[in-house]
């Protein structure tokens, strides 16, 4: 079962994908870039948010918003 949202959140080395509800192991990658990118291919295909902590205020992206990089500036 999918989990109900993803998060990047920063990691010791790099940044992580945490996926909520779910017992997966943490996804890391090497830069924001790469951790937002898999984690929007996620959840668009999961159909559940995405979640970057490292924003102010944190950001929530969901499978209908049609361009992700609107979000990340």
């Amino acid at each position: 079962m999918p989990g109900k949202s993803i998060s990047v959140v920063p990691a010791e080395h790099g940044w992580a994908l945490e996926i909520d509800g779910s017992s997966e192991p943490r996804q890391l990658f090497p830069t924001l870039e790469a951790a937002i990118s898999a984690g929007w291919a996620r959840a668009r295909r999961d159909n559940i948010e995405l979640h970057i902590q490292p924003l102010a205020g944190g950001v929530r992206l969901l499978a209908e918003d049609t361009n992700p990089a609107d979000f990340v500036g």
